[in-house]
């Protein structure tokens, strides 16, 4: 019955609720007016203990924090990119519960565990599909199906360099699917030497650059990173590899503008196989063992290139 009560006004977001994806502002949707009751209780019960005085009325607003947020994260399962078709945001929802589900199910968990448990979410922002968690916590941030959890430096917005590169990997997940968490998830998590240089990571860049330019004219594309707005080259980098364009303070710029530098992105896709597939055969054996040894040989090219 807790999950009929539950899935009633969440359902709205599916064609009602619009994820708010203007280049200027996003807003997050309107609310949900449900309740969500253990995440309210177990609010109630941290806010009384942990305030030092008012204890009540610190109980009452920490319950209602996280109870809304509860809410909101049960309204990312369904919210979709609206600046795309009707029929390709009914796709993406679907797309979460079939060929994204592993990464689905785990972010919907993590994101849960984060705020129920934890009390450690401050805010829930929706863009462009994804469902983004702006939390207390000492790592930067994970990107499990359309749930992104990261620190306090993470707004929804494009011009936000800790969502650029985490909306990356949203992208990556529609794109591989099931093959999301044996070619990008364990190398990425196994990764050594630069982080950011990693394979995955330069990929998920690729696809997150492309998205807000092409998604937005006006998305700045200039090679001043001072004024903190456009693609963040030093936050979110590309390999020198590509030998293109400029190199402002050392740094592998990309112009948009420029088709033939564009076109060289191609170069970075990270492209799943047949096998990344075929090891959900044997869950959770196949996809973890197929994943490691993504982990190893993209390690050994990596540091040997270091």
């Amino acid at each position: 019955m807790k999950w009929i009560v539950r899935l009633v006004p969440i359902c709205c977001f599916l064609f009602g609720a619009q994820s708010a994806n203007s280049f200027e502002s996003v807003q997050t949707s309107s609310e949900p007016t449900l309740i969500i009751i253990d995440s309210w209780l177990t609010g109630y019960v941290g806010g009384f203990f942990r305030a030092k005085k008012k204890r009540f009325k610190h109980a009452w607003k920490t319950a209602n924090h996280r109870a809304k947020s509860d809410a909101r994260i049960w309204g990312g399962l369904f919210v979709s990119d609206s600046t795309r078709s009707g029929g390709y945001r009914f796709g993406e929802v679907i797309s979460r519960f079939t060929y994204q589900a592993p990464q689905t199910v785990a972010g919907f968990l993590t994101a849960q565990w984060y705020n129920t448990v934890l009390g450690k979410v401050n805010k829930v922002e929706y863009a462009f599909g994804a469902t983004s968690l702006n939390m207390r916590v000492d790592w930067l941030g994970v990107t499990l199906g359309n749930y992104i959890l990261a620190d306090t430096s993470i707004h929804a917005q494009p011009n936000n360099r800790m969502f650029q590169h985490e909306y990356g990997h949203y992208l990556q997940s529609k794109r591989m699917g099931l093959a999301y968490f044996v070619r990008v998830g364990f190398p990425a998590i196994m990764s050594k030497g630069d982080h950011d240089a990693h394979p995955v990571e330069v990929d998920c860049n690729r696809n997150a650059f492309l998205f807000f330019n092409t998604t937005f004219p006006q998305f700045q594309h200039d090679s001043l990173l001072a004024d903190s707005k456009g693609w963040n080259f030093r936050f979110n980098p590309f390999p020198d590899s590509l030998n293109v364009g400029v190199k402002p303070q050392g740094l592998c710029y990309v112009n948009y503008s420029d088709s033939l530098q564009v076109r060289r992105l191609e170069q970075l896709r990270v492209k799943p196989t047949f096998i990344d597939y075929a090891s959900w055969i044997i869950p959770p054996v196949g996809p973890i063992v197929v994943g490691m040894v993504h982990a190893k040989r993209y390690n050994k090219v990596q540091l040997k290139s270091e």
